[in-house]
């Protein structure tokens, strides 16, 4: 669909304070999932399996609520690869897991106390 075909988009519509789908711009069925700005960080990372110093990699991290949902997905995504969507749960159960172990909560907070 090319936009001179496009509906007009009232993006007050919209019943998620956090979405910014501009609703109505196409007749496209993505164009009706809910999707938030998202927030783009640089991390370091490496796959479990290898060695080494990792390599830096920009991630997105936003919301997400399909059409066909009945939920908002929390999601983690590397752009143009993968990416992965967690249910409030799941990211409430991953928080209180790293909040709740000693190590894991002062590992994320100072580091290794060797480093």
């Amino acid at each position: 669909m090319t936009r001179s075909n496009a509906f007009p988009s009232d993006p007050h519509t919209c019943m998620y304070d956090w979405c910014s789908t501009e609703h109505g711009r196409t007749v496209h069925a993505l164009d009706e999932d809910h999707r938030s700005v998202g927030c783009a960080v640089t991390v370091r990372v490496r796959n479990a399996a290898e060695d080494g110093e990792g390599r830096f990699e920009e991630w997105e991290v936003g919301l997400l609520r399909r059409s066909s949902d009945e939920e908002t997905w929390f999601v983690v995504e590397r752009p143009g690869d993968a990416s992965i969507a967690l249910s409030r749960d799941a990211a409430r159960a991953l928080r209180r897991a790293i909040d709740s172990d000693r190590n894991l909560r002062g590992f994320s907070a100072t580091g290794d106390s060797g480093e």
